[in-house]
């Protein structure tokens, strides 16, 4: 898969050109109105300057900003974007509520995100933003996911010939390409399940609610995976939270509860 951002202006439409030039200036200036990508802002908290560097910023439909940033670790002396090319970075990712931002905080400048440091947020988006991931690095929406239902069928056929640890191994290329693919997350579950590896079926079973906690199938196969390991009380909590959980799927989960229960009695 590419991996390389071939030109900022796909993941920044917005960015200004007045960006893309590194403003060298020992002056400090209050929040701007608008924060850009590039933007750095510091403030002094308990004798130490606290440094970020705006990434990106996206807006959802309520019109509530977050802004992605890179964060330095805190230093005596005040910085400035020439002092910003030796000062070590904390984290590489942290998204920031745009309210966060008050008169405190002082604008030095902007300097023009190295790929370096934009790969950190570029795997975030491919993990919660793909379509916008997918625009970042140059490829489209619909070649990934062809790439990953390929994966997914040859997992697919690997399962049904019983070769559990190569289907797991597609499956898992299937997931590289879209983090997203939770039905790629239960078909790994499955075969690990039927390799007898419980624990491992569960971990991800769990892996996939976490992808998508609508999943109905991966938190019955999960309780299923406990019953296996003669683990009662979890399955038993795991059938109960699905008849919690999915009401319209309430019986199939009922059945399995009331039976584990009367098996305690």
């Amino acid at each position: 898969m590419r991996y390389i951002i071939t030109t900022f202006c796909l993941l920044f439409s917005a960015f200004n050109a007045s960006a893309l030039e590194l403003h060298e200036s020992s002056a400090y200036y209050t929040k701007k109105q608008n924060v850009n990508i590039g933007d750095v802002y510091t403030f002094q908290e308990h004798g130490s300057w606290q440094t970020i560097k705006v990434l990106d910023t996206h807006s959802d439909e309520a019109n509530s900003t977050t802004v992605h940033v890179l964060i330095y670790r805190p230093r005596a002396e005040k910085p400035t974007l020439k002092s910003l090319r030796t000062m070590s970075i904390m984290t590489y990712h942290a998204p920031l509520s745009h309210e966060l931002f008050t008169s405190d905080w002082l604008y030095i400048g902007n300097s023009t995100p190295l790929s370096a440091e934009l790969k950190p947020y570029i795997n975030y988006l491919k993990h919660n933003n793909f379509k916008k991931y997918a625009s970042a690095t140059g490829q489209k929406v619909d070649d990934l996911i062809f790439r990953a239902n390929t994966q997914y069928t040859k997992g697919y056929a690997l399962s049904q010939a019983a070769q559990y640890e190569q289907a797991i191994e597609a499956y898992t290329q299937a997931i590289k390409i879209f983090p997203l693919y939770y039905e790629a997350i239960d078909n790994i579950g499955f075969a690990y399940m039927d390799m007898g590896e419980f624990e491992k079926a569960i971990e991800y079973f769990d892996r996939s609610l976490s992808v998508y906690p609508q999943g109905v199938t991966a938190l019955y196969y999960k309780g299923m995976s406990y019953i296996n390991l003669e683990d009662i009380n979890n399955a038993i909590e795991t059938f109960k939270l699905g008849i919690e959980t999915f009401p319209q799927q309430r019986q199939a989960f009922e059945e399995m509860y009331n039976s584990l229960v009367e098996l305690t009695h």
